[in-house]
């Protein structure tokens, strides 16, 4: 574990990418990630490529606006090259357009004075969206390990598919970690001269100790050619990396991936959305040795099965060890790869933690801890495979299928860098659908990226109060998750979950007389008279009705258009009697949106009065729809419901925004 992060989400680091460095999880790194500006306006702009850079470093000159808002996160990992091992790192975008990458790379090269005043050398990462093209200049001093050759095929392989787009930022991310891994490598080997000083860093010292002696894995890393290609068709011995009928087989087969470093994407021994893994990433060396010899060190391993999966895990795991997946298919056991790295995390000790219990691997996890539940399962595929369902979605440039193919890519393949170019596009086409402001803002926070979660979710409306307090304290900026849990409780003053965060915010901002307030109020709450801290709920059935855009239905002699079919239950959860002010609804989706006025009195009370007693619940079922063809591709019905206590004496009013969406 380096002194970079405390939580590394590696995502495919290794084992089939090597180059998660950017997913981390409230890391000593994130605590610091917030540019100079703060604030939700701050997170809204640094997604516009339309206004002024905000940021500002160095290393750092982001002229086409595509780095945005991962430019702190490079900036840090530019710096850590030149901390660690004296190499100056400079990240450039342009829009010249005309003049070849080539040259401009030679230009900037000359003109930032790139590794001048570095001990060991330099490089340059230059992006052109005009040219959709980038390079990585390298110093004269490092021309013998990175050699021309091996950095145009990372840029060439890793850098020019998203050039174009905002998920550029997340490939010079990855590409910035599988060089600072290349360059340790070298280093440690004598193929790059570090000072004295440089060889006593602690990410030095950890890849020296591993190198030092031994056999087998160790002195081919130390023999890796200096411009492998490491993702190269095997054509020879293909037989040695091939799936078998057993998961001992196929785990046999994998540690030979690992100790040929076959870095290969078409091999058969991985599921299919994990051989889309290995292809969108680079491969790190020294890493997916390193987990090589955590499971060797981890043996003998403990095999369990259930049905067609299996969790290959050890009684006694070294530091570092990974569970391998398995999926059986035609008789096969495939790794599984995507719902590895998808699911298990980093924690400050170098071990993994189950960050999502959601996943059919959950049974044979639990000696990794209990995980939330996150609904980031792999969607089912209308064709058998993610890439004829990709195939059928192929050119289709409306909001919906736009969505679909990032969830695709990052559910069934967890390719971020892809699921972002899509989501970014299902926004453009959409740019209001709270479906997609919410499902996009939900994906970013659960990898670590609150950059890009609050502008989603900050557009996406009511009811995501919480999820927005979280994204702002993963940013260290407390001042602004206060507001919004705030918010929560002008909403609902009785919000025992709004009570608790205010508490745990006046702690981070350590402000003892606003702690013991909160305290205070806390304890206050939880032992009025009838439990009013619990709220009036709506459940519905189906919880994901079926949006028909393409039929009509007739209603009482009116056609109805974009029609749906679910009910709706009011349930007071409470132990006391509860009146519904009101049940405002509004109808929002990929085209305008419809405020519908007040259902309240949809149910039928048996109170009378809009009243529901104590755990009292009403139900309703209808068709839903429009009375023309409004042009949606799918609908969310947003219900803000309002109620007060009736033996409250100060009518305190309480809210909650809940939704259903309606989906083709």
């Amino acid at each position: 574990m380096t002194r970079r992060t405390t939580l590394l989400l590696l995502l495919l680091v290794a084992v089939a990418a090597g180059g998660g460095y950017y997913l981390v999880q409230r890391s000593e790194a994130a605590a610091h990630a917030s540019p100079p500006n703060t604030g939700a306006d701050r997170a809204s702009r640094a997604s516009s490529s339309e206004d002024a850079p905000l940021y500002s470093h160095p290393r750092i000159a982001d002229a086409a606006h595509i780095l945005a808002p991962f430019e702190p996160r490079i900036a840090r990992m530019a710096d850590a090259f030149s901390t660690d091992l004296g190499i100056d790192v400079h990240v450039v975008t342009t829009l010249d357009g005309d003049t070849p990458i080539e040259s401009q790379a030679v230009e900037e090269f000359a003109k930032r004075k790139v590794s001048r005043e570095s001990p060991t050398g330099g490089l340059l990462v230059i992006l052109d969206p005009k040219l959709g093209a980038a390079r990585i200049e390298v110093g004269y001093s490092l021309e013998g390990v990175m050699t021309d050759l091996h950095m145009s095929r990372v840029a060439r392989d890793q850098l020019a598919p998203y050039v174009s787009y905002g998920s550029a930022g997340m490939a010079v991310m990855d590409v910035l970690h599988y060089l600072r891994d290349y360059a340790l490598l070298a280093a440690v080997r004598g193929d790059i001269q570090l000072t004295e000083g440089l060889r006593k860093t602690p990410d030095y010292l950890r890849y020296q100790q591993f190198l030092s002696g031994g056999a087998g894995a160790r002195t081919a890393l130390a023999a890796l050619p200096a411009d492998a290609d490491l993702k190269k068709p095997v054509t020879r011995n293909r037989e040695n990396y091939a799936p078998g009928k057993t998961p001992q087989e196929s785990v046999a087969a994998l540690t030979r991936v690992m100790g040929d470093l076959a870095g290969d994407p078409t091999l058969e021994l991985y599921t299919e959305g994990s051989r889309l893994m290995r292809k969108h990433y680079p491969l790190a060396p020294f890493e997916e040795w390193q987990r090589l010899e955590s499971l060797e060190k981890s043996r003998p391993l403990e095999y369990l099965v259930d049905g067609n999966l299996a969790v290959v895990t050890s009684p006694k795991p070294a530091m570092g060890f990974t569970p391998v997946l398995l999926r059986r298919q035609q008789g096969l056991w495939r790794v599984d790869l995507v719902e590895t790295w998808k699911n298990l995390f980093f924690n400050r000790d170098g071990n993994y933690f189950l960050r999502n219990s959601n996943t059919p691997y959950a049974f044979g996890l639990k000696q990794f801890g209990r995980g939330n539940y996150y609904e980031i399962a792999a969607l089912s595929l209308a064709t058998g495979s993610i890439s004829g369902d990709l195939a059928l979605l192929e050119g289709r440039r409306d909001a919906d299928s736009a969505l679909r193919r990032a969830e695709l890519w990052l559910r069934n393949g967890f390719v971020f860098p892809q699921a972002l170019l899509n989501y970014e596009a299902a926004l453009a086409a959409a740019p209001n659908d709270p479906l997609i402001l919410e499902t996009f803002g939900n994906r970013a926070q659960y990898l670590g990226f609150p950059e890009l979660a609050i502008p989603a979710l900050e557009k996406a409306g009511r009811g995501v109060e919480f999820d927005l307090a979280h994204a702002y304290d993963e940013m260290n900026d407390p001042d602004s998750a206060q507001r919004w849990i705030e918010k929560a409780l002008e909403e609902n003053p009785y919000d025992g979950y709004a009570l608790e965060w205010m508490e745990y915010l006046c702690e981070q901002r350590k402000d003892q007389a606003a702690l013991q307030r909160a305290r205070t109020e806390s304890a206050r709450v939880s032992k009025l008279p009838g439990r009013p801290f619990n709220p009036v709920v709506l459940h519905f059935n189906p919880e994901n009705p079926k949006f028909e855009p393409d039929t009509t239905v007739n209603i009482g002699g009116t056609t109805v258009h974009d029609h749906s079919h679910f009910g709706v239950t009011i349930h007071n959860t409470s132990a006391r009697e509860v009146e519904i002010e009101s049940v405002e609804l509004a109808s929002v989706g990929t085209a305008n949106e419809s405020g519908l006025g007040d259902i309240k009195n949809y149910w039928t009370y048996k109170s009378g009065g809009n009243r529901l007693r104590a755990q009292e619940y009403l139900y309703f079922y209808k068709d839903w729809g429009f009375v023309v063809d409004t042009g949606h591709q799918h609908v969310r019905y947003v219900f803000h419901t309002c109620w007060h206590g009736v033996d409250d004496l100060h009518r305190v009013r309480q809210c909650r925004t809940q939704w259903v969406d309606s989906l083709p």
